[in-house]
Parts: structure tokens; sequence; C-alpha cells
């Protein structure tokens, strides 16, 4: 079976911009950023919108399949 795997933190790291920039344009805490990037949590489908916009990315590259762990 596929998992979901979050790319949102390796995006971010790579990016000119840090998480604290993306927690204060969003108006969430660094709890729910880290959430986000750990795949623990997903924003709404407008942040993710905005997200992959301020990355440079399409929506889609924002998280990958990988198959699960046994």
């Amino acid at each position: 079976m596929k998992q979901l795997k979050s790319n949102i933190g390796w995006l971010i790291d790579r990016s000119k911009y840090d998480r604290d920039f993306i927690r204060k344009r969003y108006d969430k805490s660094a709890n729910t950023i880290s959430t986000w990037c750990t795949g623990k949590n997903y924003p709404s489908a407008p942040i993710l919108w905005d997200l992959a916009e301020l990355l440079g990315v399409k929506v889609d590259e924002l998280y990958s399949y990988e198959e699960e762990k046994e």
C-alpha cells in the first residue's frame, strides 16, 4: 500500500523562505507548520495552492507517494 509523504519541509528548506516566514504568512503555530512538514497534518486547500505558488512548484509536488513500510 502507498502512503502520502509530505515534501513541504524539504521544499521550504530549499526556498528563500524559512519556517517562521511560513508560520507568520498563514498565521499558524510553529507546531502546525512542523506537522505539515512531517505529513502528520495537512494545510487547507487554499493554503496548499498559495504555498505551492510561493515555493514555485505545482500543488502535486507538495506531496509524493511512497511504499508503506511494514
